[in-house]
């Protein structure tokens, strides 16, 4: 028996060392990036992260949302992110998009508290004052525009600049109510619910045009989105009280890019998916509360996307027709959201100082403008020509909201 028991002893060390190969080949699989081109990209990142959290802090500083810092840094850093190497880029690239979809997964969580019953019936009027103006002018402009900036043709087109022209965004909005002591106020809480309105009609319309191009029965996994999405809510009472918040973190993490991936897969965008989740998590599991838990993640990774969305832009061909192209975009962005959001006020009984400030608050579009036009040139909804309108539109509303609050507070105590 003795020889036998030394053959496989002599074997062991055999076995060992090819454990040993296959694991060493595993990780060189995993690692076949050339030195200088992973060194390129963990530099950029840390380069382009530094320089988005310094240009958001400045912009913070001035009153503006940090976004438009971020925006602005990815214009300054177009020309010498062209040279990074190709895989570096689209690496980056991913690692942005996994930004965006977290951070549309935490909007949509944070808008479900807004959808509830009670709230909605309390602004109905105005929500949709706020909402079907926007709609029916965007939807003028897209016909006019369609000639010129429609690469999918017109159908698409239009029904993404209308929805386009409903955005607020909700995020920078709670945020600059939050600023001025209004976000528990009856006006804060009017215009968050209206705006949960208006951004779920958005990206509806969004997941719409997004499922033509693709033909119709690209919409049909997004039953499976939310299936997907309420399993928590199915099994809540089991295990959401044994969680931990790193282990709900990474459950919800989880969840959102599986939405994504479904609605990817379906041939529309993965922020579609991740948004949709994030409205039904939001309400499935409340004691989890989904916003609070995946927003610090997607603060790492999202302005990242941001300096992406600025790198887009292309001020190079500015020239009478794009400016023009602007200058209506603006207008009709400004006209459609203040007018019929005021219209609304008006009409669901608010006195004309309440619904001037309403109109101003719902005028908002910061980030979510961003995403959602950045989101329709990926899919070739618009071209690059209308996406600089409507990132220079975005910007340029946002920035208004802060002046504008102030001159109507000043109004209203006579100063």
């Amino acid at each position: 028996m003795r020889p036998n028991v030394a053959f496989g002893a002599s074997n062991a060390p055999n076995a060992t060392l090819g454990a040993s190969n296959a694991t060493n080949a595993t990780l060189g699989r995993l690692g076949r990036w050339p030195m200088s081109e992973l060194a390129v990209l963990l530099a950029a990142l840390a380069v382009l992260l530094g320089l988005a959290r310094l240009a958001g802090a400045v912009t913070a500083r001035l009153g503006q949302p940090a976004v438009l810092g971020e925006i602005l840094c990815g214009v300054a850093v177009a020309p010498a992110a062209r040279l990074l190497p190709a895989r570096a880029d689209t690496t980056l690239t991913a690692i942005a998009q996994l930004g965006l979809v977290l951070f549309l997964f935490a909007a949509g969580a944070h808008l479900a508290p807004s959808l509830t019953g009670t709230r909605l019936k309390s602004v109905v009027v105005p929500a949709l004052g706020a909402t079907l103006v926007p709609l029916g002018l965007g939807a003028v402009l897209a016909l006019w525009l369609a000639r010129r900036h429609a690469p999918a043709g017109t159908g698409p087109f239009v029904v993404f600049v209308a929805a386009a022209m409903a955005v607020t965004a909700l995020p920078v909005l709670a945020r600059i109510l939050a600023e001025r002591d209004l976000l528990d106020s009856v006006d804060g809480r009017r215009a968050l619910t209206a705006a949960a309105v208006s951004d779920v009609t958005a990206w509806t319309l969004l997941a719409v045009a997004a499922a033509a191009l693709h033909g119709w029965s690209a919409a049909a996994p997004l039953p499976v989105v939310v299936l997907l999405a309420a399993v928590p809510w199915l099994a809540r009472r089991r295990w959401v009280a044994r969680l931990s918040r790193p282990s709900a973190t990474v459950v919800l993490v989880a969840l959102a890019c599986a939405a994504a991936a479904v609605t990817e897969a379906a041939g529309l965008h993965p922020a579609v998916g991740a948004f949709f989740a994030g409205v039904v998590l939001g309400h499935a599991v409340p004691a989890l509360d989904p916003a609070a838990l995946v927003t610090p993640v997607a603060a790492l990774l999202a302005p990242l996307y941001f300096v992406l969305v600025g790198r887009a832009v292309d001020l190079g061909r500015l020239d009478a027709a794009l400016a023009g192209d602007i200058a209506a975009v603006a207008a009709v962005a400004v006209a459609g959201k203040c007018g019929g959001a005021y219209l609304g006020a008006r009409l669901g009984g608010l006195a004309p100082h309440r619904a001037g400030v309403f109109a101003v608050l719902m005028n908002t579009r910061g980030v979510t403008e961003l995403v959602f036009v950045a989101i329709g040139l990926g899919l070739g909804v618009i071209d690059g020509a209308l996406y600089t309108a409507m990132v220079v539109m975005a910007l340029a509303t946002t920035a208004m909201t802060g002046p504008l609050l102030t001159r109507l507070s000043r109004q209203r105590e006579g100063v």
